[in-house]
């Protein structure tokens, strides 16, 4: 069930090298590439389509960025798709050294990297001009004027948001949801694009009780304005959701919580996370990164959405976040590897999991050989060498059989009693072939 990371992260590495944006010419290449892999369907919003305040900002064309002192160029901002602040006005002026630094993004900590600044990807009204530029540049920056020649045009353009849908014997759909829209970003964008994209490969041609789409668009605006024009029916077949993203890094598997808690996304993605080499952090509602899982959980969309990432802290997810320094060369294949097993193990575990139905009554000897389907217990007479699992199994053993009046999933009972959901849907299968219980899909 293990991905090969050499099939995502080829892909990764072909999405990093294209400067995509929130509108920009360049979106077109990453659909194309994109196009080759599965036949989306893709959405368009205009320049200047507003919802709720959210505004689809135009196309941001940088034609000159340069720092001059003396006639001679400093920094030039084109040297890299985050060298200037996305969305930054234009600017022509002589400053002092103390003036230009108000206008430069810059990180000690990772002194060779320009830093994404994204901010007026979003708020593209509140937009300044700002350079970003590697610290080691920087700090050489000497006392004197310095000349800006900053030069943009804005055009009409259209957002692209792509889908792609697997179809299900239900219309009851799952979403697997990243964004596009951080240029050249590999763990923070398009390792989890390329992923996704390899999930749904994966499930084609399988046959699922659930329907699953894809979308791929810009943070927040994307799903804004698709959630707005799927409508009211379209919305009510969306029963769950997953945003995934920063799957490279060597770093615990963070699942955040639905803002309600405890529906059965949250428990399969928790379950599925024990599996994790480094372990798992399970955090409450937006205590993660937070990310468009507030669009699909807002008001009159209420989709109950996880989040799924590999980040260290919230504010700081893994040292190279947010910066050049994030490309393919930081992703960490046995990490890439693991976190898209995880995800095959959570539709695993929605496509599986299922209620119990009991052909008897009175109590099972499990232990004799007509079964065969007792767990050890601990007996002090006896040397057993049991782990705390196998401890786990036995205690599961003096409850299950209440278990089987259809009032709970097995999802819920390997949650309940700590339990990986395959291993425990695997041994209550046997149940079913000693034609004790039934099992009915949940």
């Amino acid at each position: 069930m293990n991905a090969d990371p050499a099939d995502i992260l080829p892909l990764t590495r072909e999405l990093c090298a294209i400067a995509t944006n929130v509108v920009a010419d360049a979106n077109e290449r990453m659909l194309a590439c994109l196009a080759r892999e599965l036949p989306f369907e893709v959405r368009r919003y205009p320049t200047g389509s507003e919802h709720n305040g959210w505004l689809v900002p135009p196309k941001w064309i940088v034609e000159r960025a340069t720092i001059a002192r003396d006639g001679a160029t400093v920094f030039d901002g084109t040297m890299h798709p985050l060298a200037l602040a996305m969305y930054s006005r234009p600017f022509s002026g002589r400053l002092t050294l103390d003036e230009l630094k108000a206008h430069i993004v810059t990180n000690p900590e990772q002194p060779g990297a320009c830093m994404f600044h994204s901010v007026w990807q979003i708020r593209s009204w509140a937009a300044d001009w700002a350079f970003c530029m590697p610290y080691d540049v920087f700090r050489t920056l000497a006392l004197g004027d310095y000349d800006i020649d900053l030069a943009v045009r804005y055009e009409d353009g259209e957002m692209p948001v792509a889908t792609y849908d697997h179809k299900g014997r239900s219309e009851r759909t799952i979403v697997f949801n990243t964004n596009t829209c951080h240029p050249t970003q590999a763990n923070d964008g398009f390792c989890a694009v390329a992923m996704l994209v390899r999930l749904f490969q994966w499930l084609h041609g399988r046959e699922t009780y659930y329907s699953y789409r894809l979308v791929l668009g810009p943070e927040h605006l994307g799903s804004t304005f698709y959630t707005r024009d799927l409508g009211r029916d379209g919305m009510e077949r969306i029963v769950a959701g997953i945003f995934a993203e920063m799957p490279g890094n060597r770093a615990p598997v963070c699942v955040t919580s639905t803002f309600r808690g405890g529906h059965r996304i949250d428990l399969a993605c928790r379950n599925a996370v024990r599996q994790s080499r480094l372990g798992a952090r399970l955090a409450g509602w937006r205590e993660g990164c937070g990310n468009d899982e507030t669009v699909w959980e807002a008001p009159g969309n209420e989709v109950p959405f996880v989040e799924m990432t590999r980040a260290i802290t919230p504010d700081r997810p893994y040292p190279e976040y947010h910066s050049s320094n994030d490309n393919p060369d930081l992703m960490d294949p046995e990490m890439v590897g693991e976190f898209f097993s995880i995800l095959q193990e959570i539709v695993e575990t929605l496509e599986r999991d299922s209620r119990l139905h009991r052909h008897f009554d009175g109590l099972i000897c499990l232990s004799n050989p007509a079964y065969d389907l007792y767990f050890e217990r601990h007996d002090p007479a006896i040397e057993k060498a049991l782990t705390d699992e196998d401890e786990r199994w036995g205690h599961l053993l003096d409850s299950l059989m209440r278990y089987f009046d259809g009032s709970v999933t097995i999802l819920e009972i390997a949650e309940r009693h700590g339990l990986p959901f395959r291993p425990l849907y695997d041994y209550l299968q046997r149940f079913a072939t000693k034609g004790l219980v039934s099992l009915e899909f949940a």
